[in-house]
């Protein structure tokens, strides 16, 4: 289980954080990371928005799991490249989508792996590292439900300052919002923003990426994205058990 604090260290370390001291955003982060490292279930959806040159796509993931070792993720895309991937565990076995295509040993066939391996049993956390390269959005709402410490430090490492900016009313929802510079690791130079945005129990509820890239192929001019992803993701659910199925 991760606590506040250890959250707090393990997520924030690196940052430079710039808010009122009545409310700090790191705190507002550090509670979110605990409220998903204890929920034992969670079921719900994220939708994925991305734009640029006046195009969008979306992809959408629906998503439950059971501690420690059972998941369904389910992942949608649609226009001219749709798309699906699937990461499932029955808690014997898990599943994903060959990564890329691009390793000889897999070819068109999904992985299929034992939980129990080397005298340890695999959990959710080392289900997304080994589909990692497979999914079509591994996203950051993802990475929070999951929890591990090496996703978490993943997201965090990203954000090279974090700003406290208010209340806000997000999907009819009043939340805290967050805003800061984007990079995509530590030691490379910002090349973007994010917000953030979660409610007072917790829940991670919008997460906003903009950022200026070079796609050489389409332009010579650098392209603005926009990416947001929406989430609803109930912590302590009942999940359907059914679903729980490795596909091969």
């Amino acid at each position: 289980m991760i606590t506040v604090a250890i959250a707090f260290l393990v997520g924030l370390q690196g940052t430079t954080p710039v808010q009122p001291a009545t409310t700090s955003a790191s705190e507002i982060l550090s509670r979110m990371f605990a409220h998903y490292a204890e929920a034992q279930s969670l079921v719900g959806t994220i939708k994925m928005t991305q734009s640029a040159n006046g195009a969008s796509i979306h992809t959408e993931t629906n998503i439950q799991f059971d501690r420690p070792s059972l998941i369904y993720l389910h992942q949608m895309r649609d226009g001219s490249q749709a798309h699906e991937w699937y990461l499932t565990s029955d808690g014997k076995t898990f599943s994903f989508d060959p990564p890329d295509n691009r390793n000889p040993i897999y070819g068109r066939k999904r992985p299929v792996e034992y939980v129990g391996q080397h005298n340890t049993n695999l959990t959710l956390p080392d289900f997304l590292s080994a589909a990692s390269h497979s999914l079509g959005d591994l996203n950051p709402m993802i990475k929070v439900a999951i929890g591990s410490k090496p996703w978490l430090q993943n997201l965090t490492s990203q954000w090279a300052s974090i700003v406290y900016r208010g209340r806000v009313t997000v999907n009819g929802q009043m939340v805290q919002a967050i805003s800061g510079q984007y990079r995509e690791h530590t030691g490379l130079p910002v090349s973007g923003d994010f917000e953030a945005y979660v409610a007072d129990n917790g829940d991670f509820v919008r997460y906003v990426l903009k950022q200026r890239l070079m796609f050489p192929q389409v332009s010579k001019e650098a392209i603005d994205v926009s990416t947001t992803w929406d989430a609803d993701l109930k912590l302590g659910a009942k999940t359907d058990r059914s679903l729980y199925k490795v596909v091969h």
